[in-house]
């Protein structure tokens, strides 16, 4: 596929919706010329993989007409675990003949699918802190399997594009944030979270190449199952519960001691079990007060039901009361100690809250872990920023939950902060809340449109079909 170096269309499928970005170079950097969302079409895709071509072919040739995009180039992505692998491995110091050879056996170690037929591209990565007489040297692994590729091939050529090239997402979420920024090789080891529907991409990267990568079967469809279980509701509800009322309530969590990670055993190529119970789980966020624990009280003493609520029910229709304030009293049990200056917390966000703290410790966890193992493995240690992007990154607050928990400066991400936006699909506001949800077609459409340094004597695999 040729690199197209002029206005691209950026193509993100995710599992619940499409995004299309197209980019164009301009005279100040990279323009940003149209962006289009739209839910992607039950039954297209399973896993990541695309099951009806034409289906999602012709869904997202409308979305591009309706987004007055006319760029036919397109770069896309593929993603998911059960078809395709990206890893960062270590191997003795060869040439490039020798490196083509070793990749086809290195292939065998790290697919956890079948190998008879895949497609696979390497890079050899040099570093500035490398040593000249360094004994081993890393080297980038991407394989996917045929299958996957030949049906994502077939669905862009449905929905009309001429496909330039096809990246992987731990690649394109970060280029917007490091690529487009003024130092793209700045001395920094940075954490990118793409926390999407229904994975988490983490890609840690030190001096401007990737060093980490990871992808965990836990993110937003995860919130949304936890908030159907616990509180009897319909997918429909529970979407539209966690986008009005979704909040992480820092103050309401207990620290728990961080894990010690152990390098050498630590396996990252099978995904952590993740698992939503019907009955609540013991989590560290405690919701409850230092005396024994009370029988629920009934709806109307102050839990909301959502059982009954249409999606687009408008909030006045609730009648919140607000919890017993906690007193030190007994006898003063029905009086607040809480000035009247500071508003209790808000019932039904707390509710919520309760409901999706399971899966928010475990994504913690994870995240800790995957913190932890990099660190143990690098020579300084260092992770001096981690940055959130995804749709399931405007959760309110989880950017302070994690900088509080992890210890690491944390944000949710722009991936608009370094380009032009000549788009008038959206209004300025709508953008902001959205922006982080177009992280990777925005890193996809600008992949040919940025140029950062390759460090000397860095040479670069060609994609191979193994069969």
């Amino acid at each position: 596929m040729a690199r197209s170096g002029g206005p691209t269309v950026g193509l993100d499928i995710g599992s619940n919706t499409i995004k299309v970005a197209e980019v164009a170079p301009g005279r100040g950097g990279v323009v940003v010329r149209a962006l289009g969302m739209a839910p992607t079409p039950p039954n297209a895709m399973e896993n990541n993989i695309v099951i009806d071509a034409q289906l999602l072919g012709q869904a997202v040739k409308r979305l591009i007409k309706e987004s007055g995009i006319g760029t036919k180039s397109s770069v896309s992505s593929v993603s998911g675990q059960s078809a395709l692998v990206v890893r960062v491995i270590e191997v003795p110091k060869m040439s490039d003949s020798e490196l083509a050879e070793t990749m086809r056996w290195e292939v065998e170690r790290h697919v956890p699918f079948a190998a008879n037929e895949v497609i696979m591209d390497f890079q050899p990565i040099e570093r500035a802190d490398t040593p000249p007489d360094a004994q081993n040297m890393e080297v980038l692994l991407a394989v996917a399997q045929q299958d996957m590729v030949d049906r994502h091939v077939e669905m862009l050529f449905a929905a009309g594009l001429a496909p330039a090239a096809i990246d992987v997402e731990p690649l394109a979420a970060a280029r917007p944030f490091i690529e487009l920024s003024p130092d793209p090789l700045a001395q920094k080891t940075i954490a990118i979270v793409n926390i999407g529907a229904s994975n988490t991409d983490i890609g840690i990267f030190r001096d401007g190449v990737l060093a980490f990568p990871r992808t965990l079967p836990l993110a937003g469809d995860q919130i949304t199952r936890a908030l159907m279980a616990q509180m009897g509701i319909s997918e429909e509800q529970a979407e539209e519960l966690k986008r009005t009322h979704g909040e992480v309530i820092v103050d309401q969590f207990t620290p728990q001691a961080a894990p010690v990670a152990d390098a050498g055993f630590l396996d990252f190529s099978v995904p952590p079990p993740v698992e939503v119970h019907d009955e609540p789980a013991r989590t560290p966020f405690d919701f409850s007060e230092p005396e024994a624990e009370a029988p629920p009280p009934p709806a109307s003493d102050g839990i909301v039901d959502f059982s009954d609520r249409a999606p687009d029910t408008d909030r006045t229709a609730f009648d919140f009361e607000a919890p017993p304030a906690h007193t030190t009293d007994p006898v003063a049990a029905g009086q607040s100690s809480v000035p009247a200056t500071i508003a209790p917390p808000d019932p039904a966000k707390l509710q919520v809250f309760a409901a999706i703290a399971p899966v928010l410790s475990e994504l913690l966890t994870e995240l800790r872990r995957s913190m932890e193992y990099y660190r143990g493995r690098s020579s300084d240690g260092r992770i001096d920023e981690i940055i959130l992007c995804g749709a399931t990154a405007g959760l309110k607050n989880i950017d302070r939950f994690l900088e509080t928990e992890l210890g690491i400066p944390t944000r949710v991400g722009n991936p608009l902060q370094y380009t032009t936006v000549a788009t008038k699909n959206y209004s300025q506001e709508y953008l902001e809340s959205v922006a982080p949800a177009f992280a990777v077609a925005i890193g996809l459409a600008c992949r040919d449109l940025v140029s950062v340094p390759t460090p000397a004597g860095a040479g670069g695999g060609r994609g191979r079909k193994k069969k």
